[in-house]
């Protein structure tokens, strides 16, 4: 069931043939591992720049936000109990899985 198959190493090979670098400043393609290495770390730097924030913007975010009120709030930060995961197990369809591990509400 887990082996790879030969549709997935054409897949694979035909994927790999396309990744690359976009080109270098003057349109050639990157071929030194010292430019693909500098054109990583430009890549990263400015995607991860810090950007000037405007105060004013986030004021105006931040009061549009809403609020939850003091009574919601300390209700919200009871602890669970073995009762409130067993009764919402209890509640969930049969041979489904609530996550993406698989695993069904039978195992729990």
């Amino acid at each position: 069931m887990d082996r790879s198959s030969r549709f997935f190493y054409a897949l694979e090979k035909t994927s790999q043939e396309t990744r690359h670098l976009p080109p270098g400043e003057n349109g050639t393609p990157l071929t030194e591992p010292a430019e693909m290495c500098g054109r990583a770390q430009a890549f990263y730097a400015s995607l991860f720049s810090l950007d000037l924030i405007d105060p004013s913007a986030c004021r105006v975010l931040w009061e549009e936000l809403p609020t939850v009120s003091v009574s919601d709030r300390d209700r919200l930060e009871l602890p669970f109990t073995l009762a409130k995961f067993s009764e919402a197990l209890r509640r969930m369809p049969t041979n489904k899985s609530p996550g993406m591990n698989g695993l069904t509400v039978e195992f729990y």
